[in-house]
């Protein structure tokens, strides 16, 4: 028996891929909403998908088998063109369900399954559709090129997925719908290359069978149809997408906008549960502050501490400006001003709390410093006073036991006359001390060579006062500039300060003596509001002894003020070095911690270099 001759319409051959690839583009664009929905919506989108990926598949199928032509009449039985539609959206929908999973990005066998089942269902809708043919002869069908339409099918059905799924570009979708489409069309032409009609005489048409014409037009309509919704999806979508995206944009533009302002801001920011204290937020001025990672464990870390931080954020009560000592973990004590405010959740209980930190310990320091200089300033003023009168007194007792002692030849009333003029001499000692830190004390400055002056000070008298125990040393910066001061005082007052470091050091230790330039430019910021402008040279004297107390650091300046035993110490000592430094136009520092020994500093103007060939300066009194 021989075969019909067939041929093919090119026209309609062209129109038949155009349609898979257009439906294909179609049912990618709405895979896409299949991802991004879930629930009920996610069911709606993965029904428009299939259905759109099924019609086309349809739609191309009996375009390509108008353009088939046997010259014969051909007619379609109703049910099976129908059930091969039924066919071609099932499959796609169950391979698109497979593929879209609830996973970002589905394994490999998901992909595999998806991919058998399109492409299975392809090719059952074609060979479905194949068996509405009727017409006066037989299809005969090559096995082997049945296999290779089922390959092609389910390997290009394979390669759409993965592009639709790891691609969300523009070309990456029209070129999972160029796969898609040709392997629709591909398998379509290769199931053709698969048949052959044997003519079979006397085959006549049915009632439920359908005109090729009718088919035409009803083709013709549901591919009008399917371009439709492509370009309806494909709008719908792409602008969707860009809303999607100018809204994550923008979203992320002001999260960076956010998160560089928290960053910059000079102030710590913390944001904490109500109730557990826990820290989920930390800007880096609040981790620089208290010197710590400010994580969820942070607040552990500082209950342990005692830190009373620790219990604000825990509570989450307003606060406002609200002083606290926070001491570091390397063991420095800062002052801080906690602003705190709870964020109600949505049923008004108290969720967060948002808290600023503010480090004031330089703020806190200079009115330390400020009222320190003012109380020593007042007891200055009193003690001026109280010295000048006392020392009135002095001269009259004075000028009376010199009138008694030359008056009077008894041994006994002599005696005790030189005892009563010692006692005077001693008070006259005092009241100079007291002078000196009043700043009422006559000085000399001169310039003075602090280079030459400090080594034969701590080899002579330091030496002989502090015995072979201590060791004394000197570190002189070379160049060291002169400095305009009385230098008898100067020796007296680095004698004062020997001495109590001596008194701080009972089993022995080392005393340093340092000088170095101090240039206007680098003095400490603290000190220069009590300065006048100009160069300094810094005096420091450093000593291992047992340091001090916060509290006795404080008063370590007032005179009279000794924590020595009684008759071991006047309380003098330090406050005429503070004297005669504030007198000769710079000031005196002190810095100590318990163990630690103690510092102090004495900041003396720098000699002019005219100085030294000026004339021989006079007394000079504040």
């Amino acid at each position: 028996m021989h075969h019909l001759h067939s041929a093919h319409e090119p026209v309609l051959v062209v129109l038949s891929v155009v349609i898979a690839v257009l439906g294909s583009w179609t049912a990618l664009d709405l895979f896409r909403r299949v991802q991004a929905n879930a629930g009920a919506i996610r069911l709606w989108w993965l029904a428009g998908a299939a259905t759109a990926t099924g019609g086309s598949i349809w739609s191309m199928h009996f375009v390509a088998m108008l353009a088939y032509d046997l010259g014969l009449p051909v007619r379609y039985e109703v049910r099976l063109t129908v059930v091969s539609l039924l066919l071609a959206i099932g499959a796609t929908a169950i391979g698109f369900a497979l593929a879209a999973g609830r996973q970002a990005l589905p394994g490999r066998g998901r992909i595999a399954a998806a991919a058998l089942a399109m492409g299975l269902g392809i090719c059952l809708m074609h060979y479905v559709g194949m068996a509405a043919m009727r017409l006066a002869a037989m299809p005969v069908y090559d096995p082997l090129l049945v296999t290779a339409s089922a390959a092609v099918a389910i390997g290009a059905s394979a390669l759409a997925l993965v592009l639709a799924l790891d691609e969300r570009s523009a070309p990456a979708r029209a070129l999972g719908a160029l796969a898609l489409g040709l392997a629709i069309a591909g398998m379509h032409y290769t199931g053709m290359a698969a048949v052959t009609f044997e003519p079979v005489p006397g085959l006549a048409a049915r009632p439920a069978e359908i005109p090729a014409q009718a088919l035409a037009i009803g083709v013709a309509g549901c591919t009008l149809l399917l371009l439709t919704l492509a370009l309806v999806a494909a709008m719908v979508d792409r602008r969707i997408e860009r809303l999607a995206l100018r809204e994550a944009e923008a979203l992320r533009r002001s999260e960076e906008r956010l998160r560089g302002v928290l960053e910059r801001l000079p102030v710590g920011i913390l944001v904490s549960e109500a109730g557990s204290g826990r820290i989920l937020l930390a800007n880096p001025e609040a981790e620089r502050i208290l010197a710590r990672r400010l994580d969820a464990a942070a607040i552990e870390a500082l209950d342990r501490a005692g830190d009373p931080l620790a219990n604000a954020l825990r509570s989450g009560d307003a606060a406002d400006r609200q002083p606290l000592t926070h001491c570091r973990p390397d063991g420095a004590t800062l002052h801080l001003e906690l602003s705190l405010a709870p964020m109600p959740d949505g049923e008004g209980q108290a969720g967060l709390a948002i808290a600023t930190l503010l480090d004031v310990t330089a703020r806190v320091q200079a009115e330390q410093v400020l009222r320190r200089a003012q109380r020593l300033e007042a007891m200055g003023q009193l003690t001026g006073g109280v010295a000048h009168d006392f020392n009135n007194l002095l001269m009259v007792v004075s000028g009376n036991l010199q009138l008694l002692v030359r008056r009077t030849a008894d041994e006994s009333l002599l005696r005790l006359a030189r005892s009563a003029a010692g006692a005077v001499q001693r008070g006259a000692d005092i009241t100079n001390r007291l002078l000196t830190f009043a700043r009422e004390q006559a000085l000399k400055p001169a310039p003075v060579a602090l280079a030459e002056l400090l080594p034969d000070i701590a080899e002579g008298m330091l030496a002989r006062t502090l015995g072979g125990r201590i060791r004394v040393e000197t570190q002189v910066e070379p160049g060291l500039w002169p400095v305009l001061a009385d230098q008898s005082e100067l020796g007296v007052a680095l004698l004062n300060i020997a001495i109590n470091a001596r008194d701080a050091m009972p089993e022995g230790g080392r005393l340093a003596i340092a000088a170095a330039n101090a240039p206007s430019a680098e003095l400490p910021e603290r000190l220069r509001a009590g300065l006048a402008p100009g160069d300094y040279v810094a005096l420091t004297v450093t000593d291992s002894g047992a340091g001090m107390s916060e509290e006795v650091l404080a008063r370590a300046f007032e005179p009279f003020f000794t924590t020595k035993p009684v008759g071991r110490g006047s309380g003098l000592g330090l406050s005429q070095v503070y004297g005669f430094a504030r007198q000769s136009g710079g000031t005196a520092q002190l810095v100590s911690r318990p163990g630690e020994g103690t510092q102090v500093t004495l900041w003396l103007p720098r000699a002019a270099p005219a100085s030294a060939e000026a004339s021989p300066p006079g007394e000079r009194v504040a």
